[in-house]
């Protein structure tokens, strides 16, 4: 079976440092409400029909569901920050390459100051840019985007790409330099858990782990129905990293504006006709299959309707013959990762950014 399937429980995954257990009592956990929803279980594995949360190895709950924001900008974004908040969800996505930190930051603080939100209640997520990853740089770094966000601490803080600041044979500064200031950040109250983004499993295990005392919390990568990457997903698995999905919904915004000729999955004939029967819609089906195939979901709207809609991933399942039918669509990955290539190295072509050969099918 292609999804990871587990037995109902909490997800929680194993607390794999001393420093974890040091740090527990910075600990925002989610409320006992919220978290009654939940149910444990390892990480990797389907997400039950009521799960809303999973627990990650530093000890804390993250929204299995979360806002993705790269594509909303401006006062739209101001909007749109406050419209996810009021359609449900309780985990925000952003980086600083996305340039929208600010408006974000505004549309909590609205928030906050109404009494619609506490901060305690939110996940917020942001990735740290090539520029910062030096070791002297990765802490002014988070602190402009705390400032733009203006919050004192981020849930999860993500090295957004596995880039050289400057091209060569060797990645530069050594990401284990950034990952040491990273443990510091989290030392000092500014971070909760820390993770990597569009990292594969040898880079991880080459470069971050080997000298790393706080482990990984979350990997994010690429993954839908179209990539369903189950070869990060089982490696993530098995070493207690759990595995957030960008692109859910195959992120066809995002290819347009990147002229790139691929189907959207949201208009897919088979993906629809199990919307139809199921009385969802496409979207829906698509989230809820990224939750059973054993990651949190990451779709990015600013529209209020789509938001609702989106939210409304949590509370029923999809059969074990919808599921394994979305699993068996071709597969074929949106985000090739052009942008972390270099001519000369560290990565110059896709087999030597990603660690495997490009095994997309026509579709």
């Amino acid at each position: 079976m292609l999804g990871i399937r587990g037995s109902p429980g909490l997800i929680c995954l194993p607390r794999v440092t001393r420093h974890v257990a040091r740090l527990s009592t910075m600990t925002s956990r989610a409320s006992a409400a919220t978290l009654e929803t939940a149910t444990k279980q390892n990480v990797g594995a389907a997400a039950s029909k009521s799960q809303t949360h999973v627990g990650l190895n530093s000890g804390h709950h993250m929204p299995l569901v979360g806002w993705g924001t790269s594509q909303a900008t401006g006062d739209d974004c101001i909007k749109a920050t406050k419209a996810a908040i009021t359609a449900g969800f309780r985990h925000i996505d952003t980086a600083e390459q996305y340039k929208n930190e600010t408006e974000i930051g505004k549309g909590l603080q609205e928030l906050f100051k109404s009494g619609a939100i506490k901060r305690e209640d939110l996940f917020v997520t942001s990735k740290l840019w090539t520029e910062h990853h030096p070791g002297d740089q990765v802490r002014p770094g988070l602190k402009d985007t705390l400032s733009r966000l203006q919050l004192e601490y981020l849930d999860l803080y993500l090295i957004h790409w596995p880039t050289s600041v400057k091209p060569g044979p060797k990645v530069t500064p050594p990401f284990s330099e950034t990952w040491e200031a990273l443990e510091r950040c989290v030392e000092e109250g500014l971070i909760r858990s820390i993770g990597v983004s569009n990292f594969s499993p040898e880079k991880i295990e080459k470069f971050i782990l080997p000298d790393a005392k706080i482990r990984p919390a979350v990997n994010q990568v690429e993954m839908h129905a179209h990539w369903r990457n189950d070869r990060l997903l089982k490696w993530c698995d098995q070493q207690g990293i759990h595995v957030s999905a960008y692109a859910p919904l195959s992120s066809p915004v995002t290819m347009a504006s990147m002229e790139k000729d691929v189907p959207n999955l949201m208009e897919d004939e088979t993906v629809n006709e199990i919307a139809k029967k199921l009385g969802r819609t496409a979207p829906q089906v698509l989230l809820r299959w990224g939750l059973q195939h054993g990651s949190s979901v990451l779709p990015k709207s600013a529209n209020p309707d789509h938001l609702k809609e989106n939210i409304e991933a949590i509370g029923w399942e999809l059969s074990d013959e919808d599921f394994s039918t979305l699993s068996n669509l071709p597969q074929h990955r949106y985000f090739t990762g052009s942008l972390a290539m270099h001519e000369d190295g560290p990565w110059r072509n896709y087999e030597e950014l990603w660690d495997e050969k490009d095994v997309s099918e026509p579709l």
